[in-house]
């Protein structure tokens, strides 16, 4: 149900230049919500994690430790962790992913994600996931085999994301996870890939966005978003971004953002 939704794929400031809210604006956003947890997600780092975690116990939230990851070659794979353990080994990977490259351009091989999957829940990501990046390039038996490598490693512990972003073949996108999900019997989620607490920090990320690419204002580039959509909502409101879903799934997909 979309009143029992949390955010598990969450940007901060320690995504640095591509989070445009703070700890405090994301975790009061999450409250005035009525969310009981909140993930923090940033790129390949826990920063963040020891201020996320006092803030949100000061406000009564449940706080998940997490991470977008870069894989080698370039894909990126969410993960949280359940508890002490899991941390543990995200900070594991995190680490790996830093030493073993040059310095800004983490890396990590999935045979390492999955020697240390224990304690960990994965998430398929965003675009740049490696799942939906096949699904996107027209490749259904490549991603049907990158997710059965997930499930391999991860067990029941790995999910394919569904978000709502109105993007050039986000509806195809959405159907297809959905087919993949259900035929390899694989968890559906509902997430936004959040980076700012509300909409109207959308100017911000995008001025984030210009400063880490290198480019005016003025000018066109891939990294900067064509929407204001990748907002802090309410579950119903991201309910209404996959309507072109059967209702079903996305009752369910968003009843296991607030399980995991």
């Amino acid at each position: 149900m979309a009143e029992s939704f949390v955010h598990l794929h969450v940007h901060s400031p320690y995504s640095f230049l591509d989070g445009a809210s703070g700890l405090e604006t994301l975790v009061e956003r999450a409250v005035r919500l009525d969310m009981g947890a909140l993930a923090l997600t940033d790129h390949d780092n826990v920063s963040g994690a020891v201020e996320f975690a006092r803030r949100a116990r000061q406000a009564g939230l449940k706080p998940i430790q997490g991470a977008e990851v870069t894989l080698e070659g370039g894909a990126h794979l969410v993960l949280l962790a359940e508890g002490p353990g899991g941390y543990a080994n995200l900070c594991r990977i995190i680490t790996r992913g830093h030493l073993d490259n040059p310095r800004g351009r983490p890396r990590v091989p999935f045979a390492v994600v999955a020697g240390h999957a224990r304690g960990l829940v994965a998430l398929s990501g965003c675009r740049r996931g490696e799942v939906p990046r096949l699904l996107l390039a027209r490749r259904p038996d490549a991603a049907r085999a990158a997710a059965l490598r997930y499930r391999e490693a991860f067990g029941n512990r790995f999910y394919l994301e569904l978000e709502g972003q109105p993007l050039p073949g986000s509806r195809a996108l959405n159907r297809a996870l959905v087919e993949l999900g259900q035929s390899l019997g694989i968890g559906l989620v509902a997430t936004n890939n959040v980076h700012y607490a509300d909409r109207a920090a959308f100017w911000l990320q995008d001025l984030l966005t210009c400063v880490r690419s290198r480019v005016r204002l003025t000018e066109a580039h891939p990294e900067r978003r064509l929407n204001a959509e990748y907002w802090l909502k309410p579950g119903a409101e991201l309910a209404k971004t996959l309507h072109h879903l059967p209702r079903p799934v996305v009752t369910r997909a968003l009843a296991a953002a607030g399980e995991i």
